[in-house]
């Protein structure tokens, strides 16, 4: 009986990324079945509804499960929206930092499968891009993830060992090498975040953050001299690694004082 628990927590944990997935085939045949055109030309339109069709879903198993009872927001004694500014300019910075450091690694040209989830995310109209990458990814994907994942995974293992399972499920979620890698590490970003501010909204925002300024750095500015100039890409790459990491580390150490006080 106790091991048949535990698989019921563990399939309960996963359940809503099968879903998820699920919608999105759904969603996908439907409008490929009324105009193989309109499939083509808006890529992300179906990805934007399958995540709006799962959202109401995610809340009320999220509901069953009592995980919102947990939400809080951190109560800092010098309330102030410095925290939050910080949070998203650690958000962006580490965006942008792992990125480029997947780009010096050179894994894109050993694993090109990258290639064609990055035309169909960033060959669609720029409207419907924000819709479904800025927006609605990053709200289901945090209550899938953090909210239902995470907390799911720790009542099944240490809290440590949660937040590892957790990436790591994130990351295979994409299945892709490339885009896998990023999503583990953001994903271990985001369950700090997560269990810093105590509630999913601050991990919901991150998420914004860091899909936003993908998008723009892809689709708003011209940074194509940086592949041809390595000098020029490791500087870069190493001003967004130490902005992530002056971000994270006053992130930790105000979390450290309000523990003191």
């Amino acid at each position: 009986m106790e091991q048949d628990s535990k698989v019921l927590i563990f399939i309960k944990a996963i359940f809503m990324a099968i879903f998820y997935s699920f919608m999105g085939i759904c969603v996908a045949t439907i409008v490929a079945s009324v105009s193989m055109e309109g499939y083509r030309e808006h890529p992300m339109l179906w990805t934007f509804l399958a995540a709006l069709f799962t959202i109401p879903f995610c809340v009320m198993q999220l509901n069953r499960e009592g995980y919102l009872e947990k939400e809080k927001v951190w109560e800092w004694k010098n309330s102030q929206v410095i925290e939050w500014i910080i949070l998203v300019l650690f958000s962006i910075s580490s965006c942008i930092a792992l990125n480029y450091w997947i780009t010096i690694s050179g894994l894109m040209k050993i694993f090109q499968g990258f290639d064609k989830v990055a035309q169909t995310i960033y060959t669609g109209k720029l409207l419907e891009e924000f819709l479904a990458v800025v927006l609605a990814a990053p709200l289901v994907e945090e209550l899938i993830f953090r909210g239902l994942a995470y907390q799911g995974f720790q009542r099944l293992w240490k809290k440590q060992t949660a937040m590892v399972a957790s990436a790591l499920f994130f990351g295979i979620y994409h299945r892709n090498i490339v885009q896998g890698l990023y999503a583990f590490f953001i994903g271990l970003l985001l369950v700090y975040v997560f269990e810093w501010f105590g509630t999913i909204r601050a991990a919901i925002l991150f998420h914004i953050a860091a899909n936003a300024a993908s998008v723009v750095m892809t689709e708003c500015l011209d940074l194509r001299f940086l592949e041809k100039d390595f000098g020029a890409l490791f500087v870069f790459t190493m001003f967004f690694t130490i902005v992530g990491i002056g971000s994270f580390g006053w992130l930790h150490s105000r979390k450290k004082n309000l523990i003191k006080n």
